[in-house]
């Protein structure tokens, strides 16, 4: 038992001679490197004149539309329009049955000739009973009773001209005419169908002058008047209206959208703009001003407001307030303020993953 003892106290005192501590720190050593801040590309922004501008979108809709329906009941004998085609201002679109309207309207005529007749046969009585009054051939009784006929026969005849105007009046509602030039839009699927009183059979689109409608919100609409001129796009096809201008600000806001109505006369003589279609419209907002282009990957939402990353004179990243005025195509433009682009500061063009208030740029060092 004691020769084993023996023998591990000698087996830890052989390693422990054999083993080596490492070596401790030099005082002098360098420290760990520090990872390098990445390469950021500054630039100076670009000055730019802008003019100011208000985009909305709305719906384009002909500035006249009619459903036309006959206001009496029949049998729909012809329809000699097709749907698209272009009509002109009193074109007939749509006949009723009209055979049994056209003999009582025949009847009244015939009436009326009888009626003016009987009106010249009295008034020639009526003449003559004058003459016979003056040399006392009849008697009073007498020419006051041709006075009475004579006015009894005019009366019939002017009821007549009323009944002749009447059945001319049934006539003419048996016919569907355009209200206006333009486009048709819908025509039945046949004839000899019957038809109900105000039943629609017949739709026109006066679609050489639109209508854009729109909402702004009250500081846009503001400065907006009646007349201006307005850039009008339909972004799917990219056509352009030549000549829109404003027709309407509603000095009132739309209780569901809080925001003012506005509309847009639109020309479309060649026809390029649909009815119904959605259009981009642009509209002036003010004077010319001063505005610095920047890429609209430096822009931040900070606080709900705008700000791009700058690199100060201190070589530190830095989020500036600024408005944001306008962007396209990666570059936006934007308003630094009454006092113009800081002076020294330039635009960090990418800035990298993490980039946070204070920290140091590579390549922008005091």
């Amino acid at each position: 038992m004691n020769r084993t003892l023996a023998a591990a106290a000698l087996a830890v005192l052989v390693l422990a001679c054999g083993r080596k501590e490492p070596p401790a720190p030099s005082a002098t050593a360098p420290p760990a490197a520090v990872a390098a801040a990445p390469p950021v590309r500054l630039l100076v922004p670009e000055k730019v004149r802008f003019t100011p501008r208000i985009e909305a979108t709305g719906l384009l809709k002909a500035r006249e539309a009619s459903q036309l329906a006959f206001p009496i009941a029949g049998t729909l004998r012809s329809v000699p329009v097709r749907r698209g085609q272009l009509v002109a201002e009193g074109t007939p679109l749509a006949l009723l049955d009209a055979d049994v309207i056209r003999a009582a309207v025949a009847q009244a005529e015939a009436s009326l000739a009888a009626a003016r007749a009987q009106g010249r046969l009295a008034q020639d009585a009526y003449e003559r009973s004058l003459r016979l009054r003056a040399q006392e051939s009849i008697s009073e009784s007498q020419a006051v009773q041709a006075e009475a006929q004579r006015d009894l026969a005019q009366a019939q005849a002017r009821a007549s001209e009323a009944a002749l105007r009447q059945a001319q009046v049934n006539l003419e509602k048996h016919t569907l005419k355009a209200p206006f030039a333009g486009v048709v839009t819908r025509v039945p699927d046949g004839t000899g169908i019957a038809v109900a009183a105000g039943q629609v059979v017949v739709a026109v689109e006066a679609n050489r002058l639109l209508v854009l409608d729109t909402t702004l919100t009250q500081d846009d609409a503001a400065p907006l008047r009646v007349g201006q001129p307005v850039e009008v796009v339909v972004a799917e096809t990219g056509a352009r209206a030549a000549g829109a201008v404003i027709r309407l600000v509603l000095p009132s806001v739309d209780p569901g959208t809080g925001r003012v109505p506005v509309e847009v006369a639109v020309p479309n003589a060649d026809g390029r703009l649909l009815p119904h279609a959605f259009a981009r419209a642009t509209f002036p907002s003010g004077a010319e001003r001063d505005a610095w282009k920047v890429p609209v990957a430096a822009l931040l939402q900070r606080e709900g407001a705008v700000a791009v990353w700058v690199a100060g004179p201190d070589g530190l990243a830095h989020a500036l307030p600024v408005k944001l005025l306008d962007q396209a195509a990666g570059d936006a433009l934007v308003s630094a303020g009454p006092g113009g682009w800081p002076a020294g500061v330039r635009v960090v063009a990418a800035p990298p993953l993490g980039i946070v208030e204070g920290a140091p740029l590579a390549g922008a060092a005091p």
